[in-house]
């Protein structure tokens, strides 16, 4: 097995409200051995439901619900979002980057996930951005469960990039 090195630190650039989710500043380290990445990278990641301009702004979006379908229509409807994630309890569906992708998750262990789907939809994002292949992501998360969940209708639009530490990939959907 090989070991993900990772280190995220978290600002709150906002604080939760009944009515509105909290915002938060990631700062990521990453290195993967055999990939032989190393990435730093920071991003915005919202809980919504939230103000519409921090929504839009966000780079990782996390969501109470359920499915593969939720995941991919929060995704459409953020196109500036690299990654979703929609969850309930033990569960979540991940979209990650344009759509193509949706990874079925389940939490394997004890305990309230919520702060682990939070936590691993940020690493998925460093993940992206360091150029590295989703498909691979699976294997640097060792406390879930993954599965592919379907091919999202929004896979066929176009991307581009918004962060200078990006991958030369493009990866992130243009608004149509």
């Amino acid at each position: 097995m090989t070991t993900l090195f990772a280190v995220m630190s978290r600002r709150a650039l906002t604080r939760g409200t009944a009515s509105h989710g909290p915002v938060y500043r990631i700062r990521t380290v990453l290195w993967h051995p055999d990939f032989r990445i190393s990435a730093v990278e920071e991003h915005l990641s919202v809980r919504l439901p939230a103000h519409k301009r921090w929504s839009q702004l966000a780079d990782v979006l996390i969501e109470h619900g359920t499915g593969a379908p939720r995941a991919a229509e929060t995704g459409a409807s953020h196109p500036g979002a690299l990654v979703v994630a929609v969850h309930q309890g033990s569960r979540c569906w991940m979209r990650l980057g344009a759509g193509d992708t949706v990874l079925a998750l389940e939490a394997a262990g004890q305990g309230d996930p919520q702060e682990s789907w939070e936590t691993l939809a940020s690493l998925a994002h460093a993940w992206l951005v360091a150029g590295l292949p989703a498909a691979a992501l699976g294997s640097a998360a060792p406390y879930a469960r993954w599965t592919q969940a379907s091919d999202s209708p929004w896979s066929n639009r176009r991307s581009r990039c918004r962060a200078d530490s990006a991958s030369p990939e493009c990866d992130r959907p243009t608004e149509e």
